[in-house]
């Protein structure tokens, strides 16, 4: 898995600008469940049609579901889980920067399937 090969997906629990930040900030490629037009698709749906990008995705939420749905099916896809409740988007800016170029790594240069980040 290379950075250039990897969509982080951005759960409709999070602010959909979070894929500008990743872009910006880290040059990796996200798109928010809004844009991809999952607003009114289950967690189930999202987690499968995921899992059939051969690899390259990465789920993003602070949804416990999808964790859920990952250790009953497995992997892949990737989730990245943010163990965050509450926050302002600022403080969620400040979080990533923090923090994703270990997660980039862990993702990269690991088998890990599931990175968590807990504020």
């Amino acid at each position: 898995m290379q950075p250039d090969n990897i969509i982080f997906w951005i759960d409709l629990n999070l602010p959909p600008q979070m894929a500008s930040w990743l872009w910006e900030d880290f040059k990796v490629t996200a798109k928010s469940f809004k844009e991809l037009g999952f607003e009114i698709k289950g967690d189930a749906e999202i987690f499968r049609l995921a899992a059939k990008e051969l690899n390259t995705i990465i789920i993003t939420t602070k949804d416990i579901d999808f964790v859920s749905l990952q250790n009953d099916i497995g992997a892949p896809p990737k989730i990245l889980y943010l163990n965050i409740g509450n926050i302002s988007n600022k403080q969620l800016k400040q979080l990533i920067t923090n923090n994703f170029a270990e997660v980039l790594r862990l993702f990269i240069e690991t088998n890990n399937s599931l990175v968590e980040i807990s504020f």
